[in-house]
């Protein structure tokens, strides 16, 4: 109640702009969320996307939100991917024992920095339990047994004695397009003797693109 206040009061002294598009704001009492035209652009489905296997995502990687995952990746973006991470976490609220891990990037240099910001972001512990073994090939240009086939091995865990006792642990990426990456850490977290709950993650490349 007293954070609402604050916010509210706040509006009166600071015109308060979008994070996503520095347009005039419209949500006095969310500090941090987008405005109404930019959540209408994204078009979000209204509780995010549950997937078969125990994974969500904040809605399909396409149109104006895969334009915008696009653009995050950005050191100056920060304020844009923060409206994402907290519009996840409203759809998907975590377990308060949840630890999150997330996916090591395949390339040493020119990393993808989104799973760790994301992971950070959710407002939950994180562990630096997988490493890769190899760098592997890139993952954009192959098909799903290809995909499958180069991620053989990809990933190592930090056993689970070494680390104590840890909650549940989340996998947590930018986008999941055939899951194979995602399968990968899994089995070496498990592996590992650590429990996987799920995967949360920003996008979820639609079934169409999948096919490949």
């Amino acid at each position: 109640m007293h954070r609402a206040l604050l916010a509210f009061a706040q509006t009166l002294l600071i015109e308060p702009r979008c994070p996503i598009c520095d347009g005039p704001w419209d949500s006095p009492l969310r500090p941090t969320a987008t405005c109404s035209k930019c959540l209408n652009a994204l078009a979000l489905p209204l509780k995010g996307l549950k997937l078969p296997l125990p994974w969500c995502a904040l809605g399909p990687y396409a149109g104006t939100l895969r334009q915008l995952l696009l653009q995050v990746r950005q050191p100056r973006q920060g304020k844009a991917l923060a409206a994402l991470v907290q519009l996840l976490s409203d759809r998907w609220p975590l377990p308060a024992t949840a630890v999150l891990v997330p996916i090591p990037s395949w390339k040493k240099q020119r990393s993808n920095p989104l799973p760790q910001q994301i992971a950070m972001g959710l407002g939950r512990p994180t562990a630096a339990l997988l490493h890769r073994t190899h760098a592997g090939l890139s993952q954009h240009h192959l098909n799903k047994t290809q995909r499958q086939t180069n991620l053989i091995g990809a990933f190592q865990a930090i056993p689970l004695d070494t680390q104590g006792t840890l909650g549940s642990v989340w996998l947590g990426d930018d986008i999941l397009t055939t899951g194979s990456t995602a399968l990968a850490g899994h089995e070496a977290l498990e592996n590992a003797g650590h429990h996987v709950a799920g995967l949360i993650c920003l996008g979820r490349t639609p079934a169409k693109e999948r096919r490949r």
